[in-house]
């Protein structure tokens, strides 16, 4: 790898995290905004209370999402430091350079992404306190 292609990817994935970052900050500015706006609940018609919990949980999945991308920027990161990037954390083959172009934060080819996210789908179906 050349150091204009380590750069790049340095780049791609410093991009990506201030996404996130402004994602998280747009969501906390939207969130603070709903909360400070309501003054009681007792009034609130249960349609209303259903649609408000219903938004919470979109935030509550949406700030998972957002923590499991950042944590494989860092997962990158490690790799590209480490003289492991772009080859698959699973099976070792080399991750096509489309993918790394349109998910630089990849360390899984397809295949084994898909195995991981089915078994990782399977174990939290299975777990009787989810």
């Amino acid at each position: 790898m050349t150091e204009l292609d380590r750069q790049t990817i340095e780049t791609a994935l410093d991009e990506r995290l201030e996404e996130l970052r402004r994602t998280r900050a747009g969501m906390q500015r939207e969130s603070e905004g709903g909360l400070s706006g309501e003054v009681s609940h007792v009034d609130n018609h249960p349609g209303d209370e259903a649609t408000e919990t219903h938004e919470r949980e979109l935030e509550v999945t949406t700030e998972l999402f957002l923590e499991e991308e950042e944590r494989r920027i860092g997962e990158a990161r490690r790799a590209l430091a480490e003289g492991r990037y772009g080859r698959c954390l699973n099976c070792g083959a080399e991750i096509p350079r489309a993918r790394l172009a349109a998910m630089p934060e990849a360390v899984r080819c397809l295949d084994c992404q898909r195995h991981f996210e089915g078994l990782h789908n399977q174990h939290h179906s299975l777990d009787p306190d989810r």
